[in-house]
């Protein structure tokens, strides 16, 4: 008799030691998931602000210099001029309102995982980056933020850009 009650003993035992290990197991594929997704996310962010940074500074410095900031683009007025869009933008400022979902294949059981990237640009002061200026200067800063269903935290990355000419 003894020997059934040590027996059951141990077949309890085992079965409690295996679902602790499978609840482990979840919790790490969780962990896992969360930080590929948060590393794809954090590539798209550095992608968009990549991309803008290869733009000019304003759509007045593609063609000429600038020397003074007053005849820069109004703060009101940053994002893509008439006729263009954030997809097809030709300066810095274009980012403004930029906004894409991304579909990304990272295989296993969530094949297809949905990012929605967004990004806002600003003058700054180059003394208080974090804050937004209502006048015109020679420093934008762009923000991309990037979430997706399947994260619980959001990506965000910020940038100062600078207008600067070779003399």
């Amino acid at each position: 008799m003894t020997q059934i009650f040590l027996g059951i003993g141990a077949i309890l035992l085992l079965g409690i030691a295996t679902i602790s290990m499978n609840r482990g197991f979840e919790a790490n594929d969780e962990v896992m998931r969360s930080s590929k997704h948060a590393v794809i996310a954090t590539s798209i962010a550095a992608s968009v602000i990549e991309d803008a940074t290869g733009r000019a500074f304003d759509e007045v410095s593609i063609d000429s210099l600038i020397v003074d900031p007053s005849g820069l683009t109004s703060p009101g007025a940053l994002g893509p001029e008439s006729g263009e869009t954030a997809h097809t933008p030709d300066d810095f400022d274009d980012y403004d309102g930029f906004t894409r979902y991304d579909t990304v294949d990272v295989g296993g059981a969530l094949n297809k995982v949905v990012f929605l990237t967004s990004a806002v640009v600003t003058y700054v002061q180059p003394t208080t980056p974090e804050l937004t200026s209502s006048s015109r200067t020679l420093f934008k800063k762009i923000s991309v933020t990037v979430t997706s269903p399947t994260m619980k935290e959001t990506v965000r990355q910020e940038l100062v850009f600078t207008y600067f000419r070779f003399q």
